[in-house]
């Protein structure tokens, strides 16, 4: 017999607005976000994804502590880009990349030493503007009711 801890309802899958296959307004776009229904996107072709896991291990977790005591991130204030960096740093665990793309246009994932994404694949998803589309997928499944599910033992 064999089973799974992680199921495919604890991961996200992401795609970008700055991918060139989305061809949707900013309005449907933010429509997507809200719940990651992909008919909700206009598409040509097949588009990246990015995996997102919606729990974080205790290593994980205790690291965005460190980051939401450093960076000053309490209750409902905006968590400044410091702390997105970190919050999906510690959250990417993948990237699905179109079959039919070539490698040198793949995004290739990484890990550092440290066993999360590489700090330099983070600054890279940062500077073509596309940090917060992941942020935001993350903040709206952690806002979602059903994400955690407690149980009773009778």
């Amino acid at each position: 017999m064999s089973f799974s801890l992680v199921s495919d309802s604890s991961v996200l899958k992401v795609v970008v607005s700055k991918d060139s296959a989305v061809k949707c307004s900013p309005e449907e776009y933010q429509s997507y976000l809200e719940d990651l229904d992909e008919s909700k996107l206009k598409l040509e072709g097949e588009p990246t994804r990015f995996v997102l896991s919606k729990t974080l291990n205790f290593k994980a977790h205790q690291e965005l502590l460190r980051a939401q005591a450093k960076f000053g991130v309490k209750g409902k204030v905006e968590p400044d880009l410091s702390y997105i960096l970190v919050e999906v740093r510690l959250s990417l665990k993948d990237v699905e990349n179109p079959k039919d793309l070539p490698l040198n246009k793949q995004i290739i994932y990484k890990r550092d030493s440290d066993g999360f994404c590489s700090e330099d694949l983070v600054a890279g998803l940062q500077s073509h503007g596309v940090l917060m589309d992941l942020q935001i997928a993350l903040s709206n499944s952690k806002s979602k009711k059903d994400d955690l599910s407690l149980t009773k033992k009778n």
